[in-house]
């Protein structure tokens, strides 16, 4: 399975690639803004995407935003 993870925080981004890679999953992208995340999902065309909700610059609902 290919994933696309989108998280500010880069010791949590880095821990959930490091876990889910361990167990077999394809990473392919690690983000840290909806920008990004909107380039790599069309890009790349992931099977799953984990989404942070609150991404900058705003921290609101830019995750949210670009996930739809």
């Amino acid at each position: 399975m290919r994933i696309v993870i989108a998280e500010d925080l880069a010791l949590l981004r880095d821990g959930l690639a490091r876990l889910l890679r361990d167990n077999g999953f394809d990473v392919i992208a690690e983000v840290d803004n909806a920008d990004a995340l909107v380039h790599a999902v069309l890009g790349e065309q992931p099977d799953l995407a984990i989404v942070d909700i609150r991404l900058p610059p705003s921290f609101r609902d830019e995750g949210l935003r670009a996930a739809l």
